[in-house]
């Protein structure tokens, strides 16, 4: 059965679990969703995944944009198995209810939904775990999706477990919160350790960044994955407002994708 994947990945935690489970699965593909933003045809296996960051709760806007406006156009009728897989260090709270209700909107029913616990690189929040926690989240991680692939292989039917209020908090709360994350971006700030590498444009994306003068610029488009500042090679990107965590070492997630030229 050829699978297809399709991801949406900041800090590389996302990219490395569909990449991890890709590996355990099948004839599969993992495509990344800012590569189809402006594609006319998608193409799907009869098996299609979903793999994700949560982000304060909920999908990131860009992975409910491709749902809702790209696949809304596709036929999908040869698609036999669905499933989502959501990364974050606690709950996924109402992401995947969310992520569910975006995919019944366009004719598509999910039969697998789990999640892979990883370590939370949202810094304006959370603090960033030492290396020797990363090294045990990849290896409880490992573990976790050696599971899924064998779950999903097998066709397991596994719904979302129901969040309190997941339907009013994803009918009220979803776009509200989507909106001023993509508003986020205006709390960035750029050191005089910038060399004007370019690498923040080319990986951002929501195709948020523009370079001027040599430094970075930010629009008000922001998914809020932090990729352009875990990814900076100065660490040069910061932020305006005193924040908990450090930059994310996840070089070994083999995260180099970038979106621009």
């Amino acid at each position: 059965m050829k699978t297809t994947i399709f991801c949406f990945s900041g800090s590389g935690n996302s990219y490395w679990v569909a990449e991890t489970l890709a590996a355990h699965l099948s004839d599969t593909t993992v495509v990344m969703i800012p590569t189809l933003l402006e594609a006319r045809g998608i193409e799907l296996g009869e098996r299609v995944g979903f793999v994700y960051p949560v982000y304060k709760g909920f999908p990131p806007n860009l992975v409910t944009y491709f749902v809702e406006e790209l696949l809304a156009g596709q036929n999908a009728e040869h698609v036999e198995y669905l499933f989502q897989i959501s990364t974050c260090y606690l709950s996924p709270f109402w992401a995947q209810y969310a992520m569910e209700s975006s995919l019944f909107k366009v004719g598509m029913g999910v039969s697998y939904t789990n999640r892979v616990k990883m370590a939370d690189t949202f810094v304006p929040l959370f603090k960033t775990p030492d290396s020797d926690r990363i090294d045990r989240l990849y290896s409880e991680a490992e573990k976790k999706i050696a599971t899924i692939a064998g779950e999903i292989e097998e066709g397991a039917i596994k719904i979302a477990r129901s969040a309190p209020f997941a339907k009013i908090a994803t009918r009220y709360m979803m776009k509200p919160v989507q909106r001023a994350m993509m508003d986020s971006a205006e709390g960035f700030a750029v050191t005089d350790a910038c060399t004007g590498c370019g690498l923040c444009y080319r990986i951002c994306p929501s195709e948020n960044i523009e370079m001027r003068d040599g430094k970075p610029t930010w629009d008000r488009l922001c998914s809020s994955c932090l990729a352009c500042y875990h990814r900076c090679p100065e660490q040069a990107i910061t932020f305006k407002r005193r924040i908990r965590g450090g930059h994310y070492p996840n070089s070994r997630s083999g995260y180099t994708m970038e979106y621009r030229t």
